[in-house]
């Protein structure tokens, strides 16, 4: 039967997944980019392909590393609520640390969408994440500190 548990452990797994699935594309991102616009978009002229990857790379590995440190918090967040430790002030840390990481890949990707239109788009979602994981964060920084005085009273 499916229970809070298992869900926590699924998060975490996936989490992990994910960290897989980052690192094998800071190797075989370039390569894919290139596929990417030469066979499927028809982009065989050499300086075209050459502006695509110097975007690509000046954009997704500065996020690549932002989203190491998400990945990170993220999976410390899961292993402390694993704990049944939640409303403490650490998971608020983590919180904001993730907001902010997605804030700063919503500036990178806007940067990038001067130059490729679709970034935009991206930087719309991670600015709207950062903004609903800053309602969350405020919301955990409250419960901490209601646990902190309900603690204190006898």
């Amino acid at each position: 039967m499916w229970n809070k548990d298992k869900s926590v452990v699924l998060s975490i797994v996936v989490c992990f997944i994910f960290v897989v699935i980052l690192t094998a594309g800071l190797f075989l991102g370039p390569w894919a980019v290139s596929l990417w616009f030469s066979a499927y978009r028809g982009f065989a002229e050499l300086s075209t392909m050459k502006h695509m990857l110097t975007l690509f790379v000046f954009s997704f590995y500065p996020c690549a590393v932002f989203a190491y440190v998400t990945l990170y918090s993220l999976l410390r967040l899961l292993f402390n609520i694993r704990k049944q430790e939640i409303f403490i002030t650490q998971n608020a840390r983590y919180l904001r640390r993730i907001s902010w990481c997605c804030f700063a890949v919503a500036l990178i990707t806007l940067i990038g969408g001067i130059f490729y239109i679709p970034y935009c788009f991206i930087a719309i979602a991670a600015a709207f994440i950062g903004l609903m994981l800053r309602v969350v964060k405020n919301v955990m920084q409250n419960a901490v500190e209601i646990k902190t005085e309900n603690e204190l009273t006898i």
